[in-house]
């Protein structure tokens, strides 16, 4: 975690998920910690570090790993989890049971760029088809789960020993979280996602899609989030006023496509967090929309506000509180996405 504002009642939330589930909590924090928070990981975890920002979350996830040691190869799983996203969310399907239930030696939430890329304003020519090949396919980190036959591999270990910190985040993203999708897949791992588990593949999104009504499909276009990407924001600044899926088959389609362009290019856990969340329970929601831009924050915000309980409200007040720091600020100014029920296929 990078804890800027100190230990949050989201992480405390994490840590509690994590110790119901039966896992023993080791936290690293990349900030230092202040005693309050010290005292209260103290009784709250099995061990807790403080450790300078090198290497971003692969650089706590190694030095969390170089601190079992040898105990690695005694564990029946290993969970990894960063504070770029909250979790767990109410109201979601607990995903430390689904990735147990996957019984693959490496699971993960959902997968990024495997999908052969267009541009945005040739939304088109999408072919949705998923290649672990592509240079930049990879699981993504901010959840992953890895088994007993991983554990106890000893180039799993070497993999950690060798991993290099690096202070430059393009290079983290190329040897952490890509470098291990790759080792992975070359060491003839089984692997999967939980995404896989309930839709039975990362093919069937164009399938979930097409069940969809018109006005879903309208809403879901116009709820993208982009992460402020330019020339997506440009596509659809340009497109949506055109598209209207209730007036015929082909503009349905085309909306489609153009949904499925924005997902494959920025990857699904961004663009279609309300999507995942009220179709497939999803647990997870990515925290960097909300500073990114007005328009992807407030389609956040619209999302936390339907959170139920307690716990609902720590994330939406989270989410207030980024928007303020980020200069995000008032009463949010999109549709949201249209109710969908939560089911399993």
């Amino acid at each position: 975690m990078f804890p800027r504002d100190g230990l949050l009642a989201s992480h405390k939330l994490a840590i509690k998920y994590l110790i119901d589930n039966g896992y023993a909590p080791l936290v690293v924090s990349n900030l230092p910690l202040g005693d309050k928070d010290k005292a209260w990981l103290t009784e709250h975890t099995y061990k807790f570090i403080s450790r300078p920002n090198r290497g971003y979350d692969f650089g706590g996830y190694r030095e969390a790993f170089l601190t079992l040691g040898a105990d690695a190869k005694q564990l029946d799983y290993l969970a990894f989890f960063n504070d770029s996203v909250w979790f767990p969310v109410p109201g979601a399907e607990n995903w430390l049971q689904q990735a147990e239930a996957l019984n693959v030696d490496c699971a993960a939430t959902v997968s990024s760029f495997g999908i052969p890329k267009v541009d945005f304003d040739r939304f088109r020519d999408i072919r949705w088809t998923v290649d672990t090949n592509l240079r930049n396919f990879h699981y993504a980190s901010f959840a992953l789960l890895v088994g007993r036959n991983v554990l106890q591999s000893r180039a799993y270990q070497r993999y950690w020993k060798r991993i290099p910190l690096s202070a430059q985040k393009n290079r983290v993203v190329r040897v952490g979280e890509i470098g291990m999708t790759r080792f992975i897949l070359r060491s003839g791992f089984t692997h999967g996602t939980t995404y896989d588990l309930i839709t039975y593949d990362l093919m069937s999104l164009p399938a979930a899609l097409n069940r969809m009504s018109d006005e879903q499909i309208n809403q879901i276009a116009r709820n993208l989030v982009t992460l402020g990407t330019e020339l997506a924001t440009r596509t659809l600044d340009a497109t949506l006023s055109t598209l209207d899926a209730t007036r015929s088959q082909k503009e349905r389609e085309d909306s489609i496509q153009l949904i499925l362009t924005v997902t494959a290019r920025i990857g699904i856990a961004y663009v279609l967090p309300g999507f995942l969340y009220k179709n497939y329970g999803f647990n997870f929601l990515k925290k960097s929309p909300l500073g990114m831009n007005r328009s992807d924050s407030d389609i956040m915000l619209e999302l936390g506000k339907i959170l139920a309980g307690p716990d609902g409200r720590i994330i939406e007040e989270e989410m207030l509180q980024i928007r303020q720091s980020k200069g995000i600020e008032g009463v949010t100014d999109k549709t949201s996405v249209a109710p969908m029920s939560l089911h399993k296929e």
